[in-house]
């Protein structure tokens, strides 16, 4: 069983004794989280604090240790977590959505329109930029998620591919690539600039499928 089973196994053997208590202390967890993604995006992982944690929450310290063990796990539900729902994401939208060039257009749209919600957009962040800082069995976990949503990516490449009857570029040098045009955007973006993130992501698309033409 992983450590997110046990976890939510032991949650739930909880929750028939006393709904109340059960629902409260999801919500407290959650809490917790918020919190750490405010504080690990803002200052990164290495300049937080569990103290820090504590004070923003307004909590005891052992309520957030009734929750995790320390701050490495905190990180790991965090970033596993994220790689779990834009996994889950790209997984729906390729079951969804046969046309191969409508799939891949699909895929990087909604990976920019992610940052339409603030606490994923962090997230993500921390995603990508904080995990080095996990343990080895932990980063390798968080590792699979990334390699996944490559794979997705490598599979959508592949299938507009087949449809041409063509092969421009690797395969996985084109899915590492469009990755690293979505995580760039992620990087500069802003709310308040000049381009839309509906704008960027047809200049986006544009570029993938038709270069500098």
């Amino acid at each position: 069983m992983t450590e997110n089973a046990a976890t939510l196994s032991d949650e739930t053997a909880g929750a028939g004794g006393d709904g109340n208590k059960y629902k409260k202390g999801l919500e407290t967890k959650e809490k917790i989280l918020a919190e750490a993604c405010e504080l690990f995006d803002n200052l990164g992982y290495a300049n937080s604090s569990i103290r820090r944690l504590i004070r923003n929450i307004g909590k005891s310290s052992s309520v957030i240790y009734s929750h995790f063990a320390d701050k490495e796990e905190i990180l790991f539900v965090i970033t596993h977590g994220t790689g779990v729902k834009v996994v889950d994401l790209l997984t729906k939208i390729m079951a969804d959505t046969p046309n191969a060039d409508a799939c891949l257009e699909k895929m990087i749209v909604e990976m920019l329109l992610l940052m339409e919600q603030p606490r994923l957009k962090m997230e993500i962040s921390i995603f990508n930029n904080e995990a080095h800082y996990l343990s080895d069995d932990r980063r390798k976990l968080v590792n699979e998620m990334h390699l996944e949503i490559v794979h997705q990516f490598e599979k959508a490449v592949a299938g507009v591919y087949q449809k041409k009857g063509c092969t421009a570029v690797n395969k996985k040098i084109a899915a590492y690539n469009i990755l690293a045009a979505i995580n760039w955007v992620y990087v500069w973006y802003r709310d308040d600039g000049p381009l839309t993130l509906k704008e960027i992501s047809e200049d986006v698309i544009r570029f993938v499928f038709h270069g500098l033409d």
